[in-house]
């Protein structure tokens, strides 16, 4: 899971177009597959892996098998269309989803 981590977070630092959509956000996210965490942070137009600890608190979880959250970060599905055939869970804001949802979309390969 963190090869396919990895691949996303280069994509999405190389793109202009995608890291001016990210400009102005900041916060946690974390991507759960099986026993497997990582957690991602979006600040100042870049995003990164960030250093896990117990007292994080994540702005958006997004929870599925493996298989599912590498389609997701590969762009193959929509996220909004994965939570619709319950093949992820999300817990977050609409606008969170959304901005998540175009940055995974823009960011196919």
């Amino acid at each position: 899971m963190h090869n396919m981590a990895s691949e996303f977070l280069e994509e999405v630092n190389k793109k202009s177009h995608i890291k001016r959509l990210i400009q102005e956000a900041s916060f946690l996210i974390c991507l759960k597959a099986g026993n497997e965490e990582i957690p991602f942070e979006i600040r100042g137009g870049n995003i990164f892996i960030h250093s896990a600890d117990q007292n994080s608190t994540y702005d958006a979880i997004i929870s599925g098998s493996l298989e599912s959250i590498n389609i997701i970060l590969t762009g193959g599905e929509k996220l909004r269309e994965a939570m619709k055939w319950k093949k992820v869970s999300v817990e977050t804001t609409f606008r969170k989803l959304l901005l998540l949802e175009s940055l995974f979309y823009l960011c196919k390969k």
